[in-house]
């Protein structure tokens, strides 16, 4: 799957709950933790359960074998899938910061939505032909070791044959997020000029599957599959949500879109020095206000910004003699914006560089600041007087 979901990168430390792989491309690959549970669950099912059943009068450690390298090859089928999103979407001229495998599956994190329905298309239609052509080469690799070599070997390729070709196909089930429903979405955008039109059919498809997988996975649980069945469930309750939020993401962006930042930003933001003790600004600034971060100015110049999550990590003992200064993030370019941009920008912003506030910059004066509580309000209330049509 690709998603116009940004990848954050955190304020302090490495990302919670997932783990560096590699880097490919420029493209940071992560392993989210419950990644984990299903590399065992297919580890255990192809070892205990497939290749004795299909292949049997196999000593158990060599089951074991064909197992993980069976399932390390289809884990990298899904990142190749992902990575075929990500090479495509750079290639026409987006950012994809981040791939990451989770339990589901995997998704490529693109920067932005696609600017036109060719380049969703495009990017779209790019994993399932990946899939395809990997199912091609196993498939060519079966035969072409068939008699020659054991047959627990060619089981392999012929078990990454067939998973990658039903990978490709329940992708291309025309229901968002899978990419059959990004190729519908496409179509429809083109044909009808509307993005929301294409989102709202493609949800409403994927939750309409999403409810398929469910009442199929009840019907297995009641037939005896109860792993099988749970885990129909859990795919579809996870599509349902992603469904569901996808066309009023759509929603969202568009309610913000043309609106430039100046006109939700805060024009008389409060400040912190950079000299006063974390205990003074606990006391004097985070308490009294009830905001989780500020500015640091000196003389009117912007150095900084202080949020909850430094003061949180400085055990108390230590907070009576460090300085604002010494735990602030320094001013950068990641936590500015300029006045003219629009809403769209500056939420695409604070989701890739994971900050809650950006400061509003003319040159080098900053003028204000804005917040993703302040955007979510104001899509609150933008909602409640001006209501999407339906």
């Amino acid at each position: 799957m690709a998603e116009a979901i940004p990848a954050p990168k955190k304020e302090v430390g490495p990302s919670r709950g997932r783990f560096h792989l590699l880097t490919l491309f420029g493209i940071r690959v992560t392993i989210d933790y419950t990644w984990l549970i299903i590399f065992a669950l297919v580890l255990w099912s192809l070892s205990s359960g497939y290749f004795p059943a299909f292949f049997p009068n196999f000593d158990a450690y060599l089951y074991w074998a064909a197992g993980f390298v069976a399932t390390v090859l289809f884990f990298a089928s899904i990142l190749l899938h992902e990575l075929s999103h990500s090479v495509t979407a750079v290639r026409l001229g987006l950012e994809i910061p981040e791939i990451t495998l989770f339990v589901f599956g995997g998704v490529a994190h693109l920067s932005q939505e696609p600017p036109d329905p060719k380049t969703e298309l495009e990017i779209a239609i790019a994993g399932p032909l990946c899939s395809f052509a990997l199912a091609a080469i196993f498939w060519g690799l079966k035969l072409t070791i068939q008699g020659v070599t054991p047959g627990l070997i060619v089981a392999v390729f012929d078990y990454l044959a067939w998973i990658n070709v039903a990978l490709a196909i329940f992708n291309l089930v025309p229901g968002y997020p899978l990419d059959g429903g990004r190729i519908l979405k496409a179509i429809v955008w083109w044909r009808t000029g509307s993005i929301e039109r294409g989102i709202k059919l493609t949800s409403d498809i994927g939750k309409g599957f999403a409810w398929a997988l469910m009442i199929l996975g009840g019907i297995q649980i009641f037939a005896g599959s109860l792993v099988g069945g749970l885990w129909l469930i859990l795919i579809g309750m996870f599509l349902k949500g992603i469904a569901a939020s996808g066309y009023h993401e759509t929603v969202m962006k568009q309610s913000l879109q043309g609106v430039p930042v100046r006109d939700v930003m805060i024009e008389k933001v409060i400040t912190v020095p950079p000299d006063a003790s974390l205990d003074e600004v606990i006391h004097q600034y985070f308490l009294r206000y009830a905001h989780r971060g500020f500015p640091v100015v000196r003389d009117g110049k912007a150095l900084g910004v202080l949020n909850l999550q430094q003061l949180i990590e400085i055990p108390e003992e230590e907070r009576a003699h460090k300085t604002v200064a010494q735990v602030m993030v320094p001013i950068s370019e990641s936590l500015e914006i300029r006045p003219d941009v629009s809403l769209v920008e500056a939420l695409q912003k604070m989701g890739q560089e994971g900050w809650g506030r950006l400061l509003v910059m003319d040159g080098d004066r900053m003028i204000g600041m804005i917040t993703k509580t302040g955007l979510l309000r104001f899509l609150e209330i933008k909602g409640i007087l001006e209501p999407p049509a339906a």
